[in-house]
């Protein structure tokens, strides 16, 4: 008896590290400057996990240019750019390479399934036609600040979100 009441103590010892790590990560929102948005997606984008809180002065109804940040620990993690515009904003590649707001480590053009779309290693841009009290095209520009941008191992994982970030955007904008 004894000796199973010592291994049950040492086993419970083992897990309550483990535990005691899970705890610190908060749940990760279901719903991103205003966008649903599955944990699943996000999460690669929010990693080393911790607490995450929102900053957002995006206002969907006045459809102006506008920042979204998602800060983890107090550390800016994912930075949003919600741009409202008429006509398509032109050379959507060069203004990922060339940008000081959202420039993008090693960007190509690919088809996310929007009017025109860049992803990088570090995050996406993508644009599409969406008539808004803003203009009759909408831009969105996501940035992973936290990415080790030299690798594309993030790449994949920004393209996931960015397919369904966007569409979901353009939802909420009721123009997709």
């Amino acid at each position: 008896m004894r000796s199973a009441a010592v291994a049950l103590t040492a086993g419970a010892a083992l897990l309550l590290p483990l535990a005691a790590c899970s705890t610190t990560d908060e749940a990760l929102p279901e719903t991103i400057c205003g966008t649903p948005v599955s944990p699943a997606l996000s999460g690669p984008l929010l990693r080393p996990r911790g607490k995450v809180k929102e900053g957002s002065r995006v206002d969907r109804q006045e459809a102006r240019t506008a920042p979204c940040v998602l800060a983890v620990d107090g550390e800016r993690a994912v930075s949003f750019r919600f741009a409202f515009h008429d006509g398509p904003p032109g050379d959507l590649l060069k203004y990922s390479r060339e940008s000081s707001i959202i420039g993008l480590v090693e960007p190509a053009q690919v088809d996310l399934g929007f009017e025109d779309s860049v992803l990088g290693n570090d995050g996406a841009t993508a644009t599409a036609s969406c008539k808004t009290a803003g203009g009759d095209h909408f831009t969105l520009s996501v940035k992973a600040e936290r990415a080790y941008r030299k690798h594309p191992d993030l790449r994949p994982h920004v393209e996931a979100f960015m397919r369904t970030y966007m569409a979901e955007t353009l939802k909420t904008l009721n123009c997709g």
